[in-house]
């Protein structure tokens, strides 16, 4: 990267139930948001959401390095 980074910052208020993806853009510029949003509604756990999430973006080229957190609020 060239140049000065210039972070964004935001508040977001959760609720029971929501989650939070936090990924890099070897996810995002492999598979589209409409697709990453189904792929983690079809599954039942974070961890197998991560899973999935890597294997569609691996699966789709994986032209990047692909890292995806999701947190859970309960």
């Amino acid at each position: 990267m060239q140049g000065e980074a210039i972070p964004e910052a935001q508040t977001v208020e959760f609720k029971r139930g929501d989650s939070l993806l936090l990924c890099t853009d070897g996810l995002t510029g492999m598979i589209p948001d409409e697709k990453i949003a189904a792929l983690l509604k079809a599954c039942s756990d974070p961890q197998e959401g991560c899973q999935a999430l890597v294997a569609a973006a691996n699966e789709a080229g994986g032209k990047d390095n692909v890292t995806a957190v999701v947190v859970e609020w309960r």
